[in-house]
């Protein structure tokens, strides 16, 4: 029988963990507003920042109504504020205070691959994929019509 585990009780303990001096946490991602980045399923590598966060960084933090959230910072407002976004989204979110941030990932096992700032898909979705956001939905579906017809050829040849 596969037992259930709470993730707000699950994030508590990681949260806890994190403020005893433990690093490197593993945690599993769940869902996917972080796609194409990280997908369900990947694991991220979450420590307490030891360096001011910035523009670009994904981080651990709690909505006002006590729910965790794994999002990349799109900006920091002069007033210390936050707007997050998740990188499969558009909608941008404020986030009032940096009381609410937890972790910072700082390494990530994604489809079986390690992969740490300074690579390239890091990079790539820390930077450029941050400018893109109001069009995201549209690259997105670019890129599943190009992956399938790429699909397609490869099963023609096959046969």
């Amino acid at each position: 029988m596969a037992k259930v585990l709470d993730t707000q009780a699950y994030l508590d303990m990681v949260c806890q963990l994190l403020d005893q001096g433990q690093q490197h946490v593993a945690v599993p991602v769940a869902g996917g507003s972080m796609t194409p980045f990280l997908h369900h399923g990947d694991t991220v590598y979450l420590d307490l920042p030891d360096t001011p966060l910035k523009k670009g960084d994904v981080v651990l933090y709690t909505r006002l109504n006590g729910q965790y959230i794994l999002h990349r910072i799109k900006k920091i407002n002069k007033d210390g504020s936050f707007i997050m976004v998740g990188d499969a989204q558009q909608a941008l979110e404020l986030l009032p205070s940096r009381d609410l941030i937890h972790a910072r990932v700082t390494a990530a096992r994604h489809r079986g691959k390690r992969i740490h700032p300074g690579q390239p898909r890091w990079w790539f979705f820390q930077h450029v994929w941050l400018m893109v956001v109001p069009f995201r939905h549209r690259l997105m579906q670019l890129s599943g019509v190009l992956r399938g017809k790429k699909q397609k050829e490869n099963a023609a040849r096959e046969f």
